[in-house]
């Protein structure tokens, strides 16, 4: 993924990558990482849809006019605003993690610009901020951190894929795409500035795609959020961790385009 373009939305300037052909389909990364995230499954879901895979605020190469405080609301009012500078009414949205996160708000405020919806190793608007504010999550990563690359690759797949691909120890390092400490904490606290929402008015068709071993999010309330929106059904992605769309790109792919062709 290396044809970058810019698009100015706002006061901010959205790197961007479109690839392939058909419908349109927005993906959005998760917390630490940018649109390389989706590299290989953009080899495959670009066979039937025209991908678009951006940065956002505070991430990548995406630029923003000032280091002022933002919301989650603005990083949804971002992705609405891209979708129509790029002159689409809708577009398909995925949303991977905190992209998930960021896909909810944008399918409760803009749901005239989504399509169908992809909810994929995500948590519910309703349990993120207790997620976010959890001590042991907190110490759980501190403790990652510590012990070194290779503890947290098996932390966001497993142990197992770990020992039969060494690679992806580098290959985690390299996604990292908050360009400073500081941009870091501006996305965390704008994850976690919103007001009250309620997850029934999303009127997109949904799929919540859970990964079997994710160690982030829990399944069961994962699973209520599914049961929340009223267009949604449940599925679970056999043997993955938290980035199942890397471990696995072909087999995700296959359920994503599914999805998105039914």
């Amino acid at each position: 993924m290396t044809n970058i373009q810019f698009k100015t939305v706002g006061k901010v300037k959205v790197a961007y990558e479109m690839l392939g052909n058909g419908p349109p389909l927005l993906l959005m990364h998760g917390g630490e990482a940018d649109l390389r995230m989706f590299g290989d499954a953009v080899s495959y879901l670009q066979k039937s849809f025209l991908t678009i895979a951006y940065d956002q605020r505070g991430c990548g190469q995406t630029v923003v006019e000032d280091d002022s405080a933002y919301s989650l609301e603005d990083l949804a009012d971002d992705a609405a605003g891209l979708i129509a500078a790029l002159g689409y009414e809708k577009t398909h949205v995925l949303g991977h993690s905190a992209g998930g996160i960021v896909a909810q708000m944008l399918a409760l405020r803009w749901p005239g610009r989504v399509d169908k919806l992809i909810l994929e190793a995500t948590v519910s608007l309703v349990d993120s901020k207790r997620v976010m504010k959890d001590d042991r999550i907190k110490e759980r990563m501190k403790s990652l951190a510590a012990r070194g690359p290779g503890a947290s690759a098996e932390f966001f797949t497993t142990p197992k894929y770990v020992a039969e691909h060494p690679e992806i120890v580098d290959h985690i390092g390299g996604l990292r795409g908050s360009r400073t400490p500081e941009d870091f904490m501006r996305r965390m606290a704008a994850l976690q500035t919103f007001a009250d929402v309620d997850l029934s008015k999303i009127k997109a068709k949904t799929l919540v795609l859970y990964a079997e071993q994710d160690q982030v999010a829990q399944r069961a309330p994962v699973e209520k959020m599914a049961k929340t929106i009223p267009k949604a059904r449940f599925e679970v992605y056999p043997d993955a961790g938290h980035i199942g769309i890397i471990q696995f790109p072909e087999g995700y792919s296959k359920v994503i385009t599914a999805f998105l062709k039914s």
